[in-house]
């Protein structure tokens, strides 16, 4: 749609086409349509509505269904058929409301039963051309979805995330082991998905996954290294391990902090001689695996308090990557938003949706601690509590999202207990701090210099943020 905002900012404006045989309501329309700053041409037949559309085509037509001549129906449907992005409002006498019902059905945007105010005709429009602008916007959303094939799920458009696929690009053409860091819920999973199906040789083989802190402790071991016949009770048979079913693939050690101390020691030891050895086996077995290790706990702080090996952890962390969580990189909600209302729809086999602007309004706002899981789980109550509806409304998202909307004000109420002065300081400052680094690409040392910041001071403010504490 072709349209532009005025000088004011006050809507869109764009090219309208009106169809009435009344020449004293086309008229009134017309004139009132081109105050509110829009281009409109007037027909009183039909026929001459056509003319004039095929002339130079228009956002949007507004037409009587009754015309001498050709009907409006007949018009809207031939309009249409040349031109489906067309927006069509009916204008209707009491008596040929059904006509108005068949219209809607085949399409219209909107109808208006004469006798009907102005004010009415505006409300219709704007409606009409808000739905439009959103229908348009899904698209663009999914489109940029399909265009940004080359790390499959992985869904971002912002400077954090680009970086990170730079680096993605890179790292998943080598065999170097990578260490991924980043708070529960920000996939990581997608990411150790990337560096395996984008490699040039081990994409053919398999990815191996185990989740360190999922599996009991006096069974680790042998999930990761396998077992021999008769090395404890119940090993009635050889078993491989992990390492040996990912052999010319990629492992992928999930938690890798929950793994206690004698299992590092062993780890450490496959990682140098790239050999295992299977509980209670004595032969050595090579292994052609690359590594990939996963946490949400800070390693290098569990290092220093004597809970992880520090060979270990630079054993592992020869390329770090780090998944940003998603409050800091909100422009990425529409994105994701738009790609789970589309896959939960599909799979529950409801009619596309779209999320209106106070729903997405409310989506920008929350901070997400449980990052990108806890959205997908959002989205998919919201697209199924919004039942047949083609729109989500922020009614139709989970409860604690709509408490923590109604009291998120940009101005803080006072009332006779009073407010937190340093709660709404450090929200402020966590909005400006998340912002620069957004305008730098990441940059701490740049973004300092924007809030005219000592860098070690935004460091540190930037620690409490993901610690979720106040900044000060």
């Amino acid at each position: 749609m072709k349209t532009t905002t005025d000088e004011s900012g006050q809507g869109d404006r764009c090219n309208i086409i009106v169809a009435e045989d009344d020449s004293g309501l086309l008229r009134t329309i017309v004139e009132f349509l081109s105050e509110m700053g829009h281009q409109v041409r007037g027909a009183s037949q039909a026929e001459q509505a056509w003319e004039l559309l095929v002339d130079e085509p228009a956002d949007v037509l507004v037409t009587d269904v009754k015309l001498p001549g050709m009907s409006g129906l007949e018009l809207m449907r031939q309009a249409r058929e040349h031109y489906p992005d067309l927006v069509v409002l009916v204008m209707t006498g009491f008596a040929s409301i059904p006509s108005a019902v068949d219209a809607m059905r085949e399409g219209a945007s909107d109808y208006l039963s004469k006798p009907f105010a102005m004010t009415q005709l505006r409300f219709a429009l704007d409606r009409a051309l808000e739905n439009r602008r959103l229908r348009e916007e899904n698209q663009r959303l999914r489109f940029e979805l399909m265009e940004r094939t080359s790390f499959d799920k992985i869904i971002g458009k912002s400077p954090p995330m680009q970086k990170l696929f730079q680096l993605l690009d890179k790292v998943s053409q080598v065999d170097s082991t990578v260490l991924i860091t980043g708070e529960s819920g920000v996939g990581k999973e997608l990411i150790v998905q990337a560096l395996h199906y984008r490699h040039p040789l081990r994409k053919s083989l398999r990815l191996v996954a185990v989740h360190c802190g999922a599996i009991p402790e006096n069974l680790i071991e042998s999930e990761l290294f396998g077992h021999a016949r008769g090395s404890f009770t119940g090993a009635d048979r050889d078993k491989p391990g992990r390492f040996e079913l990912a052999n010319g693939g990629t492992l992928f050690l999930d938690e890798i902090g929950t793994m206690r101390p004698d299992l590092q020691v062993k780890l450490l030891r496959v990682l140098q001689s790239r050999q295992i050895q299977r509980v209670g086996g004595t032969r050595a077995i090579p292994v052609d695996v690359r590594v990939v290790a996963a946490s949400n706990e800070d390693l290098k702080r569990m290092v220093e308090r004597g809970e992880f090996r520090e060979d270990l952890y630079y054993r592992l962390n020869v390329i770090p990557l780090y998944v940003p969580p998603l409050r800091e990189r909100r422009s990425d909600v529409p994105l994701l938003a738009a790609h789970f209302v589309a896959k939960y729809a599909h799979r529950n086999d409801l009619p596309l949706k779209e999320l209106s602007q106070d729903a997405m309004r409310v989506l920008m706002r929350h901070d997400w601690p449980g990052n990108v899981r806890e959205l997908e789980n959002a989205i998919e109550f919201a697209t199924v509590m919004s039942g047949g509806r083609t729109r989500i409304e922020p009614a139709d998202l989970p409860i604690e999202l709509q408490s923590d909307s109604a009291g998120h004000a940009l101005t803080p109420q006072v009332t006779e207990e009073g407010i937190s002065f340093r709660s709404v300081v450090s929200d402020l400052e966590r909005n400006l701090i998340l912002q620069s680094l957004e305008l730098t690409n990441g940059n701490k040392a740049r973004a300092a210099q924007l809030l005219h910041l000592k860098r070690t001071t935004f460091v540190e403010k930037l620690k409490r943020i993901r610690r979720g504490q106040p900044t000060i």
